[in-house]
């Protein structure tokens, strides 16, 4: 069953406060796969903060990638994969635009994300941005007050994206639906909302 917002379980709380690291916590293979995955050397993390210190989400929220970064390090999976806190990165590479030892944190949270998603744990806002980019090939569609705004600033009214391209649209919906994206979305949006109804 797919989880969404509301995880994870409480005893996550008291066990992160927990100082010492457990073998049975780790899993060596975790940090290997988001190694392959994200093509960086996690491992070289010295700790130092200048990742949450980049962060513009660090401010607004609980969000920390040096945690997930030290997570990462010793293989807390389970950790990792059911914090919400996975999905307030931004994707906005400040992090590792500054490391000190080039290390690219956004792509260990972009590896630790697809691995939530193939196992079912990904908010639902998420999943209904899928939709929306199945609809009109953005995840926010242009309006007019956009439009207008476009136009006052000396640029085409629409960007050069499937706004001004339509006939890209079948290419976007064919590789969304070639890995399922779209029919894993739909079916956990509407588990959620059976839910809540």
């Amino acid at each position: 069953m797919a989880r969404t917002k509301g995880y994870p379980d409480p005893k996550l709380e008291t066990k992160l406060r927990d100082r010492y690291l457990y073998r049975t916590d780790s899993n060596p293979d975790f940090s290997k796969k988001v190694k392959d995955l994200s093509r960086t050397v996690s491992h070289m993390c010295f700790q130092c903060g200048t990742c949450t210190g980049s962060c513009p989400s660090a401010p607004r929220s609980s969000y920390r990638i040096r945690l997930f970064m030290r997570r990462n390090v010793l293989g807390l999976e389970e950790e990792s994969l059911t914090d919400p806190d996975l999905w307030l990165c931004t994707t906005c590479y400040s992090c590792t635009d500054r490391c000190p030892r080039d290390i690219a944190p956004t792509d260990v949270i972009m590896s630790m994300r697809n691995f939530a998603y193939q196992r079912g744990i990904v908010p639902v806002n998420f999943l209904k941005t899928v939709q929306a980019i199945y609809q009109s090939g953005h995840g926010v569609p242009n309006n007019d007050v956009n439009r207008a705004a476009r136009v006052r600033l000396g640029l085409a009214k629409d960007p050069p994206t499937t706004h001004s391209h339509p006939e890209y649209l079948p290419g976007i919906r064919q590789i969304l639906d070639h890995y399922k994206v779209k029919a894993q979305a739909d079916k956990i949006v509407a588990e959620s909302e059976k839910k809540g109804a």
